[in-house]
């Protein structure tokens, strides 16, 4: 075993992060934006937090929040937040003005977060903890709070701050830990309003001061807690460039990589040259209670979108206060840039951004944590797995982690010469094959299967993503490994007609089928603790001919995996049921009974009327049903709950 050099690392990262940008862009995501299969049970929503914990971690970003909202919310809650989306009309109950300032001004953002994760079934609201990210929830809350406060209410309490706070909290709010992420998770405007009368200020702070204006102050020190971005175009690159990254090496030194002129200072003047940017950040410790150590190094990257080759390399030291500023950049509109740091042998990067034209200037904070070898907030969202003939004596398995790390540290081996994470291979499985990687580089062979040697980082869903073969020349045959994390649920896929599954614990979610005409049967499995073994059959069906004995590859494995998953959103639109005088039995059965089903159907539902992919009568028609069916459900709950 071996440990990685600084710049292998540094690829192995940009791949990661590229790759699951090209998986992103793709017309699917894997991690739960399908609705799930016939007779799947979600897992059961956790109990509703104590608000006190709740908090982001580094800012929120409004930038960021706004896709996830254009996305995700404004379809109900309208492009202003007013709750007058193109769906609004539909549903029973009025969806609720998140942008109205009075509303607004008295919410804390922790409850919000606490119902965005939860979700309001009685209220038609559902939970988002399986679709979005913590960071994500985060940063779209920060969005919709942009929307309730009018930007001249905000230019307000800028003047305000400016006159009668900045002397002691200084121009970013972080004198005096004005901004404390955790102070403002737990406090409302109103609060931060009533906070700026207390004891802790001098007279001359509030002295003249009315409530609004007062609440204008507490706006703008508001959005002084978020991320300052700027509005960048996201570097999309496909599955073939982000895999081309692996090979491209890194400049020599002596090369043509420009010249750094970078400084630790942001408030250092430089006079910008032509075509040139300005590439700005602040380094924060993720970690509760943790600081960025002094003198840390960043270093900027830039890289060509065509080739994926690094053409710009540049390094700084960061300030007293963790920021760092590069200036005169090379502007390319096609090159995509980040930030690297290093930290307890740890590489971490920035989101990945292109600057645009009318914007000399690029912020890219990054955010570091420290480390641990506890793996208990580690989990698996969801694991796919699709069977499929290979040979008629060979059968290809293709599996996928979705895993989140939900704490604040950085999971790392004990052992640097070891892997993070162990993935043990059924018996007789051959010809291991990895979406990102190989054997020898970010993987390593282990006695019973193979090990990821790249740490798993906070406040981040990430992939694990193989193929292997296994021998198959019988009627049957088993198939079993225990899994290294906790799963909250496995849906199992294979072609029908083909192969069956079957084994205990699994489901039959039934029979999906694809827009190209491929038919696949749906096995779900229940919740599995770690070290409990994934285990069922494969029997082949009819003659056991198989395909023909074309190879299937990983690609198409993944590919495959991909459809199926859509496929079971748009099945479920495409079922033809009675007449509209009894939508209730129009409802697929496996989920009739199930509210957060239902739910998530109806998302889906919408989700594809958006794109096109259903004619509006259909949708009307579908749609109704599933809003009948849960209408009854819940009524027929409450009722329950008053007897």
């Amino acid at each position: 075993m071996h440990t990685f050099p600084k710049t292998t690392r540094l690829l192995l990262f940009l791949v990661v992060a590229l790759a699951a940008l090209s998986l992103g862009a793709c017309g699917f995501n894997l991690a739960g934006d399908v609705t799930p299969p016939p007779g799947w049970h979600p897992t059961a929503v956790p109990p509703t937090p104590n608000t006190a914990d709740l908090y982001p971690a580094l800012p929120p970003d409004p930038v960021a929040g706004k896709a996830i909202y254009q996305q995700r919310c404004q379809k109900c809650h309208g492009a202003t937040g007013l709750g007058d989306g193109p769906q609004a009309a539909a549903l029973d109950i009025n969806p609720a003005a998140l942008a109205d300032p009075e509303e607004a001004r008295a919410d804390v953002p922790a409850k919000r977060f606490a119902v965005l994760t939860q979700g309001k079934m009685d209220e038609g609201m559902p939970t988002f903890a399986h679709i979005l990210t913590a960071r994500e929830r985060w940063d779209v809350l920060a969005y919709i709070y942009t929307l309730s406060v009018p930007p001249a209410t905000l230019q307000h309490g800028k003047a305000l701050y400016t006159d009668r706070c900045q002397v002691c909290h200084e121009a970013d709010g972080h004198g005096k830990d004005l901004v404390n992420q955790k102070r403002m998770a737990q406090a409302s405007d109103e609060a931060l309003a009533k906070d700026i009368t207390g004891e802790q200020h001098p007279p001359e702070v509030y002295e003249g001061l009315s409530m609004d204006d007062r609440l204008a102050l507490a706006a703008y020190i508001r959005t002084l807690s978020f991320a300052h971005t700027q509005a960048t175009a996201t570097a999309t690159p496909t599955g073939e460039a982000a895999a081309a990254t692996a090979a491209a090496p890194t400049p020599a030194e002596g090369t043509g990589t420009p010249a750094a002129e970078a400084s630790a200072t942001p408030e250092a003047t430089t006079t910008p040259q032509a075509n040139t940017i300005t590439v700005t950040g602040q380094v924060t410790n993720g970690t509760q209670g943790s600081s960025v150590p002094p003198d840390l190094e960043v270093t900027l990257h830039g890289y060509d979108k065509g080739s994926m080759n690094e053409v710009y390399k540049a390094s700084a030291t960061i300030d007293a206060d963790g920021k760092f500023v590069f200036h005169n950049v090379p502007y390319d509109p096609q090159r995509i840039f980040f930030v690297t740091a290093e930290y307890a042998k740890v590489l971490y990067g920035s989101r990945t951004a292109t600057a645009l034209p009318d914007h000399p200037s690029l912020n890219l904070p990054l955010t570091i944590y420290e480390t641990t070898t506890d793996p208990s907030h580690v989990r698996v969202e969801r694991l796919h797995v699709f069977v499929s003939p290979q040979t008629d004596q060979a059968i290809q398995v293709v599996e996928m982690y979705i895993i989140t790390n939900e704490g604040d540290r950085t999971l790392v081996s004990a052992d640097p010469e070891k892997p993070v994470l162990t993935f043990d291979l059924p018996a007789g499985a051959v010809h291991l094959q990895f979406q990102n990687g190989s054997l020898g580089g970010r993987y390593v062979q282990t006695a019973h299967g193979f090990g990821d040697m790249l740490p798993v980082y906070p406040q981040v869903t990430t992939q694990e993503v193989f193929a292997y073969t296994l021998p198959f020349e019988g009627k049957e045959m088993s198939i079993a490994h225990p899994v290294p994390l906790p799963v909250a649920a496995a849906v199992l896929m294979a072609p029908e007609g083909q192969l069956t599954l079957s084994g205990q614990g699994l489901t039959d979610g039934g029979v999906q089928k694809d827009e190209t005409g491929n038919t696949f049967r749906i096995y779900n499995v229940a919740a599995l603790n770690a070290g409990d073994t994934l285990a069922f059959t494969v029997r082949r069906v009819g003659n056991g001919l198989s395909l023909g004995g074309n190879k299937t590859s990983l690609a198409i494995g993944l590919l495959a995996l991909g459809a199926a998953l859509i496929a079971i959103a748009v099945v479920l639109t495409r079922r033809e049921g009675p007449a509209p005088a009894a939508p209730a039995a129009a409802v697929p059965s496996e989920i009739a009974d199930d509210p957060d089903a239902l739910m998530d159907a109806i998302l889906a539902l919408d989700d594809l009327y958006e794109e096109g992919k259903i004619e509006e009568e259909a949708y009307r028609r579908r749609r109704k049903a599933l809003k009948d069916r849960l209408k009854t459900l819940l009524a027929a709950a409450e009722d329950k709950a008053d007897t």
